[in-house]
C-alpha cells in the first residue's frame, strides 16, 4: 500500500511539473501561428486585398481609429474598396501576444504610413487587437488604435 501512494505521489508531481511545460508549447504554437496571422493582415491592407481582408475580419468585426471614430467590417471593406483608407506602409514593434483558452490580445507599437476615411493619418500608434479562433481558424473580432504624441 505504501508504495502505490508513493507511485501516485510521485506521478502527480511529474505531472504538475510537464504540465505547465505542455502548456507552454501549445501556447507557443499559438503564438507563432496568430504571428501569421498578423503578418497575412498587413499585407492584405498594404495591398488592399478584399478577399483576404473578408476572412481576417469576423463577421463582427469593429475598429476603432486613431479619431475615435467607430467602423464595422463593412465600413471598413467599402473604404478599402473606394480607396478611402489606403496604407503604403505598416512597421510593427514590441509586440506582445496573450492567449486565453480560443481568444487572444495582440498589444504593439505600430507606425503607419496611412489615410484612414479620406484623411491623413500617418505616425506612430498603439495597437489592440482581438483575436478569436472560429471554426479551426483564428479572425480578427476587433482592433483600436490610439496615437503616441511624440
Amino acid at each position: 500500500m505504501r508504495r502505490v501512494l508513493c507511485a501516485v505521489i510521485l506521478a502527480c508531481a511529474v505531472v504538475s511539473l510537464l504540465a505547465p511545460m505542455a502548456h507552454s508549447a501549445e501556447s507557443d504554437d499559438v503564438k507563432s501561428v496568430l504571428r501569421s496571422r498578423i503578418r497575412e493582415y498587413s499585407d492584405a491592407l498594404t495591398k488592399k486585398d478584399l478577399a483576404a481582408l473578408d476572412q481576417i475580419w469576423a463577421d463582427g468585426y469593429t475598429f476603432t481609429n486613431g479619431r475615435g471614430e467607430f467602423l464595422t467590417k463593412k465600413e471598413r471593406l467599402e473604404n478599402v474598396k473606394t480607396g478611402a483608407t489606403q496604407f503604403e506602409s505598416i512597421s510593427r514593434e514590441g509586440e506582445e501576444i496573450r492567449v486565453f483558452g480560443d481568444t487572444a490580445v495582440v498589444t504593439t507599437r505600430i507606425v503607419l504610413k496611412v489615410i484612414y476615411s479620406g484623411k491623413e493619418s500617418s505616425g506612430p500608434y498603439r495597437s489592440l487587437n482581438v483575436w478569436a479562433k472560429m471554426q479551426g481558424r483564428w479572425r480578427l473580432v476587433a482592433n483600436q488604435i490610439t496615437p503616441i504624441q511624440e
